[in-house]
């Protein structure tokens, strides 16, 4: 798919296909001075578009003339931007394989997302419900719910849409981003499928979490998610390939009994920036994600 710098005004997602939200969807028509296609003032990476929705860029790795398997939506960190966590994940190996990929653009802040999770739904939340919304207006996509794919501040806001999102939801990726905020705001009991990956060499967000930013350990946050889904305390430790061409190997917990999955994978001596092996990491999130081949 090559890069485009403008899309047709989108009607059928203006009010009932999207939830009854009002939508707008906006040619993108941005450059810069050497005439390079940019969205939200990056380069466009291959395979991509730039499509507007409610006043914001996306990058979308995907064809409406295509039918396919399920909702990607891969968050950025802090700082950080699109084809960053595009090519982390790799959006172009994933839509090969069936998936439509959408990397939102963050609101801007420090944060980038309103991921400090309290009892209201942030602005953030209603941004993602109803780009979810858009994609399934627009394109042709089993089911009528996303997984999201967050690293970082993206994983923070994964478990925030948790929070705030659930029935939109099928499964979570958490790369490296805990829970952040008040797990007390967070009372929904719908579950959604968890895998989070974290090294214990991560120094720029520990697993032991950190009282700036109110971000939570990686037990406690799966503790709070094992609840939810009904998971019994036995696990099951598998070995999984390294994520890093430096890093010795990945361990895997898997818990039991769950109504839908909770697992975390342990990153052996990998960096919270790293060169990450997308292929790897599908595989090792794949199955708990019930994502295809």
């Amino acid at each position: 798919m090559k890069k485009i710098t403008s899309i047709l005004v989108l009607t059928t997602c203006l009010i009932s296909a999207c939830g009854g939200s009002s939508k707008t969807v906006n040619p993108v028509n941005d450059n810069n001075s050497n005439g390079q296609s940019l969205c939200a003032a990056q380069a466009i990476p291959d395979g991509a578009e730039c499509i507007g929705v409610d006043g914001r860029q996306n990058l979308v790795f995907g064809d409406t003339s295509k039918e396919y398997k399920g909702l990607i939506l891969t968050l950025h960190g802090a700082p950080g931007y699109m084809a960053k966590v595009a090519g982390i994940f790799d959006a172009n190996m994933l839509e090969e394989k069936g998936y439509l990929v959408i990397s939102p653009n963050g609101n801007g802040s420090a944060w980038q997302w309103d991921s400090n999770t309290d009892a209201n739904i942030s602005d953030d939340s209603n941004y993602i419900a109803n780009l979810i919304d858009y994609a399934h207006a627009n394109y042709t996509i089993e089911g009528d719910k996303a997984r999201i794919f967050g690293y970082s501040a993206g994983g923070f806001m994964a478990y925030t849409l948790a929070c705030h999102i659930p029935e939109k939801l099928s499964g979570v990726v958490a790369l490296a981003g805990q829970f952040r905020g008040d797990f007390n705001a967070c009372s929904t009991q719908t579950p959604v499928a968890i895998h989070h990956l974290h090294s214990p060499s991560d120094k720029d967000v520990p697993m032991s979490g950190r009282e700036y930013g109110k971000i939570a350990s990686v037990d406690a946050t799966l503790t709070h998610w094992l609840k939810i889904n009904g998971c019994e305390d036995q696990y099951v430790q598998a070995a999984h390939p390294a994520v890093t061409a430096t890093s010795p190997g990945t361990s895997t917990l898997t818990w039991q009994g769950c109504v839908t999955p909770v697992t975390l994978s342990k990153l052996d001596s990998v960096a919270h920036e790293s060169d990450y092996l997308s292929e790897a990491l599908y595989e090792i999130y794949q199955s708990s994600m019930a994502l295809e081949n």
